[in-house]
């Protein structure tokens, strides 16, 4: 596992040499690239109200995905690539452990989050491709590897997996409206026929 870490890396970083405006874009999307997941959120709470309890959720689920990636760093350790000196950091970054991504962990935990709702499965989507450009940049710049991204998706995905499941049994008590859980929303339709009197 270690070894196909290191040929992956060594694939994707931009090491000792990179190309001058790959590296412009990856710099930019490691450090800045999570405020277009910012400006998705903002969107998504302007022009839906209704789906603002979700964001909210989701937005809880982010900072579980955090604290967790950043646990699970210290308790693993492993070295990030600047540290063990197979490319330099082109972002300024502290030396402490790498794996998993905290940036991967949250981005994808709100990405996952929003796919479970149909309404905003586009704004997922949207959110997943950030994800990848950012972790992306990461490792270009040599502050990640890709099994540090590999793993945060994972807990990303699992943390949003939680949530929904928890939003599909509570979301009747949260929203005060039943059916509403991961679905599309539809109106129930009422029957035209009245009821007969017992």
């Amino acid at each position: 596992m270690e070894a196909m870490n290191l040929q992956w890396f060594a694939w994707m970083a931009g090491g000792f040499a990179p190309t001058a405006w790959v590296l412009v874009i990856a710099k930019w999307f490691g450090v800045n690239g999570a405020l277009l997941a910012v400006a998705v959120l903002v969107w998504i709470w302007w022009k839906r109200p209704a789906n603002r309890p979700y964001v909210m959720g989701t937005l809880i689920c982010c900072a579980v995905a955090v604290l967790v990636a950043h646990r699970l760093a210290l308790w693993a350790g492993h070295p990030r690539p600047f540290v063990m000196g197979l490319s330099p950091a082109y972002i300024d970054h502290a030396a402490r452990g790498s794996l998993p991504s905290a940036h991967a962990s949250a981005l994808f935990a709100i990405g996952f989050c929003l796919l479970w709702l149909r309404q905003l499965r586009p704004a997922g989507a949207a959110i997943l491709a950030v994800a990848l450009a950012v972790s992306w940049g990461r490792v270009y710049c040599g502050v990640h590897f890709p099994l540090d991204i590999a793993a945060g998706a994972a807990l990303g995905f699992t943390l949003a997996g939680i949530y929904g499941w928890v939003w599909r049994h509570a979301s009747p008590a949260v929203t005060g409206r039943r059916g509403e859980g991961l679905q599309s929303h539809t109106p129930l339709v009422q029957s035209s026929i009245p009821a007969t009197a017992e």
